[in-house]
């Protein structure tokens, strides 16, 4: 029968085929005279960047967000740097206007590494042209790596220099009735210090300013080095911050002062000539015609031979850290990223992997649990870690092993250190006519409760194995990188630090991106043409596991979680409240499991 199929597929493709052959067959008719008249119109492509942009972005609805007024995915960071790799091969396009003018963010380390693709575009002999509706110190710094930069008549500049922002909940705590108590290594450990202080120390604010200020210092240099302007200048700009558009012109920030709404009008007086506009086209769902149709009549059920090419792969660790057994969205869980790294070691046709840091770190057991699986895969792979926004604490700690890190100017790294934490809400329950009593029959098994405030005791006991932690955190730093352990501890003990502070201190080998680290791994495997393949994949579909909750949060924090909701809206960061109120005690699905963390500040934001 399958013959007979064949035969009646084959004589309908013949017959259409003598009816209107260029069509049966994809191939299009010859337009005269079309490369001649090509020549003469300028081709120019707009880009518009709008809404956020993330690494991994994950494709699964989730029905909470939804539900809240939210459900809105960010887009793909890399499928736009692709497509900026994309337009720089092609030979037809004269000018890309990079607009500016709709809502957009992008992380400090996004917004370098757009800089630097676009300053490659410029060398493959496009002209760039950015248009500004207003600009900030993020809009600037994109734009100042295109040739030109227009601006409307009617917009602002406002370029502050980077400031930070922490959240102390220590007098909440008091007030509501909830009592923290820590154990640390270190000085300089600021994820404690929001729950055990009403305001910042003296040590701790002196470190961010000069944290701040090696931040502030990479985006000047960039503005400037892009307007070919004194860093000076425009350091001095920043302090006068608030600008008008005329001002901004008259100080070289911007080339032209358009008409508002006239973009395209004052782009084609510039350039001249016939303009031929276009923009980024979206995928259309691949056609099946009768070709398509033979040949699969005529294959062998797809168990020919395929044409496989070496890969690299990009493996993304996002996340906070956390011990486990199943794949959470937004959390790295060492169970399946173990048997992913061991399944990637056992993989003859991957030649290299890139593992991608963007984790401020969390439990150190399963940050250990991911380092010990990573120093296996460096033995059979040629592997180089890639820091992205953010390689804190177990973020770094994974990183601690006998392979090449790659850091952007702006990562924040570091923080080396380790604490414990029990968060105490027996006063709060009293206050609601709640009282708590636990029969036991030594004073061994009342050690440790759920919601109790650790004794003087166990507060000792605590300490000892958070220092037991820490010294081996500093081992493990001090053999990866040859620092010696006394040298280490006066940069370690909690300390963050950027990219380019953690490249002359030794913590870093090198200050580059994510292409920087691919073409490494390929000049090290000696390979020419290449796949390169991001995982893990984003989960898709409708995620109903925030529907499903679990005990532990549906009995003490779903109301909580509202009002926390509540300050989000407001525009309050609780991230870091939440991981507490999540992972600080002990419960029944979780009994005897005392958490020591290593974990960077998670509540502070840089603008």
């Amino acid at each position: 029968y399958s013959c007979l199929w064949a035969e009646l597929i084959f004589g309908l493709i013949l017959s259409l085929s003598i009816l209107n052959p260029g069509k049966a067959f994809g191939a299009k008719p010859a337009e005269k005279g079309k490369e001649e008249a090509d020549e003469n119109i300028t081709h120019v492509h707009h880009l518009t960047l709008r809404g956020a942009y993330s690494e991994m972005p994950s494709t699964s609805l989730d029905p909470v967000a939804l539900v809240m007024g939210g459900g809105l995915s960010s887009k793909s960071y890399f499928k736009l740097a692709d497509h900026l790799e994309s337009i720089t091969k092609r030979k037809d396009i004269g000018y890309v206007v990079l607009d500016l003018s709709q809502a957009f963010s992008l992380s400090r380390v996004q917004q370098r590494d757009f800089a630097q693709r676009i300053a490659k575009l410029n060398k493959s002999g496009k002209k760039t042209i950015a248009w500004l509706a207003s600009a900030s110190t993020l809009e600037l710094s994109v734009a100042s790596a295109c040739h030109e930069i227009f601006m409307s008549k009617d917009g602002m500049v406002d370029i502050p220099s980077a400031t930070m922002e922490h959240t102390f909940y220590k007098d909440l705590f008091n007030l509501v009735g909830l009592n923290v108590t820590t154990v640390r290594a270190g000085d300089f450990k600021g994820a404690i210090e929001p729950y055990t202080r009403s305001s910042m120390s003296v040590h701790l604010r002196q470190h961010y300013e000069k944290l701040l200020t090696s931040m502030n210092e990479a985006v000047v240099a960039q503005i400037a080095k892009g307007r070919k302007l004194p860093e000076q200048k425009v350091r001095l700009l920043q302090q006068n911050r608030l600008m008008l558009p005329s001002l901004a012109k008259k100080h070289g920030l911007v080339d032209q002062l358009v008409e508002p709404g006239r973009m395209r009008e004052a782009i084609e007086a510039r350039v001249g000539g016939d303009l031929e506009w276009a923009a980024p086209e979206k995928k259309k769902p691949k056609s099946f015609g009768f070709t398509d149709l033979f040949k699969a009549l005529m294959s062998d059920d797809g168990k020919g031979e395929k044409n496989i090419k070496p890969t690299v792969v990009v493996y993304h660790l996002s996340g906070t850290i956390m011990d486990g057994s199943k794949a959470q969205a937004g959390e790295i869980i060492d169970g399946p990223t173990v048997k992913a790294l061991n399944e990637l070691a056992e993989d003859d046709q991957v030649k290299g992997v890139v593992l991608r840091i963007n984790s401020p770190g969390g439990s150190a057991t399963a940050s250990e649990n991911i380092r010990v699986a990573i120093a296996k895969l460096v033995e059979t792979k040629s592997v180089v870690f890639s820091m992205g926004d953010v390689a804190a604490s177990g973020g770094y700690l994974v990183a601690c092993v006998d392979a090449p890190i790659f850091a952007d100017a702006d990562t924040i790294t570091g923080s080396i250190g380790v604490f414990g934490m029990q968060l105490g809400f027996d006063a709060l329950l009293r206050r609601v006519g709640v009282n708590m009593e636990t029969v036991a029959i030594d004073d061994a098994a009342r050690q440790m409760q759920l919601g109790k405030p650790w004794t003087e005791e166990e507060t000792k006991k605590m300490q000892a194995f958070v220092d037991l932690t820490y010294g081996l955190f500093l081992d493990r730093v001090s053999k990866a990188r040859s620092i010696p352990v006394e040298k280490l501890k006066k940069i370690a003990g909690g300390r963050v630090w950027t990219g380019s502070q953690a490249r002359e201190l030794g913590l870093i080998d090198k200050i580059g991106g994510l292409t920087a680290s691919i073409n490494h791994i390929r000049d090290k495997a000696k390979l020419d043409k290449v796949e390169i393949k991001h995982l893990p994949k984003p989960r898709e579909g409708l995620d109903l596991s925030s529907l499903m909750g679990d005990s532990e949060d549906e009995i003490f924090h779903g109301e909580l979680a509202k009002r926390l909701s509540k300050l989000n809206a407001l525009g309050f960061d609780t991230q870091a409240l939440k991981f507490l109120l999540r992972n600080a005690n002990q419960s029944k699905v979780r009994p005897l499991k005392n958490h020591l963390w290593m974990l960077q500040p998670m509540n502070f934001k840089i603008r």
